[in-house]
């Protein structure tokens, strides 16, 4: 396979641009509040910037975008569910992204590391529970009779129907990220590596360490 190319595909829009835009702007107010903060003090991110280039796409994207960020799940239910996707899909941007998310979450980095397991060890059985629905959501679109029966035996109908969204959600965020080559914001300091895939998609996984490695600036 030949090793992507080192620059995006569709290159993030400036901030200036971006900030000048409407939903630019409702994005400067949302930040403050979503993910505990943390994109509170800096630049708009490389993903929403690449997505602002669709002018009809990304208004309609950005009120869903701000809601998965908010509180219908827990923090650190949320954030097992979405770096257990990017694992899933291999997408370093939201790996690199969500790991501080997932530590202010209270996630350790031990936690976070077992995230990308084939078998991951040592978690509660709800959270087992979570990690199973992701996975077979992102196998075959379904989640199964008995890790549904988990995840109904403590969240509400609105919390299974936000879980699945969730998902769904950052899969999608995955295939526009790795698909255009965005680059990790230069502003995340020490971006975390995404570790090694499943098998199926170990065929990507030098080509994309590579070109992160190289976006990133840790070549």
């Amino acid at each position: 396979m030949t090793r992507p190319q080192a620059w995006p595909r569709i290159p993030p829009l400036g901030v200036e641009a971006f900030l000048g835009t409407p939903t630019g702007r409702a994005y400067a107010e949302i930040a403050a509040q979503a993910f505990e903060g943390l994109l509170a003090d800096r630049p708009p991110p490389n993903v929403l910037r690449t997505l602002a280039h669709h002018r009809e796409l990304f208004p309609a994207m950005m009120p869903l975008l701000a809601h998965v960020a908010g509180e219908v799940l827990p923090a650190r239910d949320r954030e097992i569910a979405i770096l257990r996707t990017a694992w899933r899909s291999q997408a370093p941007y939201i790996w690199a992204h969500h790991h501080p998310a997932g530590l202010a979450a209270g996630l350790s980095n031990a936690d976070i590391a077992r995230i990308a397991s084939e078998e991951p060890g040592g978690w509660a059985p709800f959270e087992s529970a979570l990690l199973r629905a992701v996975d077979e959501l992102h196998a075959g679109s379904v989640i199964s009779a008995d890790t549904w029966r988990s995840i109904a035996g403590r969240y509400h109908r609105d919390q299974a129907l936000e879980l699945m969204v969730l998902a769904g959600t950052y899969r999608t965020l995955a295939y526009v990220l790795n698909s255009c080559q965005v680059p990790i914001d230069t502003w995340l300091p020490r971006p975390a590596p995404l570790p090694p895939g499943p098998a199926h998609a170990a065929r990507f996984e030098s080509d994309w360490s590579g070109w992160f490695r190289a976006s990133s600036g840790s070549a």
